[in-house]
């Protein structure tokens, strides 16, 4: 597809003999089982190879808390994970959080608990939940945030999976953040898309990710979230902090370089790629990696 193989500036890759990398101890890196994981963990895999680490990447489908025990357990050193994952659901921090960087911060103080670094910069895109409607709908009524869905003078049908209903990232937190009692929940079955829902006028509203690859047309549009409720979702790299130490500043510079390139828009065009195009993700990795001059061939 045209635009992954659009340089999007940025990271060079290195020419100098030997390689920063040579010598530097193996990173066995984790990647959990979405196709955005998976595009993630051979971004970061391809990159870091190209300036000469050895990277073991060792793709599963594991959950956050499956991951954090494969990292405690000496399993991996290494692994890209969504901040608000690791706060909420693997340090247990049961209140909404408010910002990005009390997300880093919560993730920050658990990983440091255990001898590791939430690596940062944490990338340009957060891929949480989002609420999005037809724009042939929310158009005409000039919605553009949730709040707004209040003002509409009729019901509104909410789709989303039967386990939403209860909750805050969710049906819930609709009710108690927005007060939107003009929405009414309609589940769907179990592997139904959104999308369909949306375009057979089943529901007005429903649930998806901000880095859905549909979501990059001018098909459907995206509420915005000002009361927060579906979270925060940047991703960083957890890393052994002995690891990171002898790993040296190159690797922090090509880290900081590929985070910086990946911005809501690339990620819904390398999801794109592999989910709707099929191509593998280690080819639509590559693709991008070379077109922003990380890979030489």
């Amino acid at each position: 597809m045209a635009v992954v193989l659009v340089a999007c500036g940025g990271g060079n890759a290195s020419g100098a003999t030997p390689l920063p990398g040579h010598g530097k101890p193996a990173i066995v890196l984790g990647d959990a089982g979405s196709n955005e994981e998976l595009v993630l963990g051979e971004l970061y895999a391809q990159a870091f190879r190209a300036l000469g680490y050895v990277v073991d990447l060792t793709p599963s489908t594991s959950t956050s808390q499956q991951m954090d025990s494969a990292f405690q357990s000496g399993q991996l050193n290494a692994y890209p994970e969504y901040l608000g994952d690791l706060a909420e659901t693997v340090a247990g921090y049961a209140t909404p959080l408010t910002s990005e960087a009390q997300a880093e911060q919560i993730a920050q103080e658990y990983e440091q608990k255990y001898d590791a670094t939430v690596m940062v910069p944490v990338t340009t895109f957060a891929n949480a939940n989002a609420l999005i409607t037809l724009q042939s709908f929310a158009q005409p009524r000039g919605l553009t945030t949730i709040a707004q869905l209040k003002s509409v003078p009729f019901s509104l049908k909410f789709g989303d999976y039967a386990a939403g209903r209860t909750r805050y990232a969710g049906y819930a937190g609709l009710q108690q953040a927005y007060r939107l009692t003009n929405l009414e929940f309609v589940p769907l079955p179990t592997g139904a898309s959104i999308y369909n829902a949306l375009d057979g006028h089943v529901v007005q509203v429903g649930k998806a990710f901000s880095t859905d690859p549909q979501l990059g047309g001018l098909t459907y549009a995206v509420l915005s979230d000002p009361k927060n409720i579906f979270g925060f979702q940047h991703v960083a790299l957890i890393i052994k902090t002995k690891l990171l130490k002898v790993l040296g500043v190159a690797f922090q510079e090509r880290y900081t370089s590929l985070n910086s390139l990946l911005t809501v828009t690339v990620m819904r065009a390398l999801n794109r790629a592999v989910t709707i195009d099929r191509q593998p993700p280690a080819s639509v990795a590559h693709s991008f990696l070379l077109a922003n001059h990380m890979l030489t061939s």
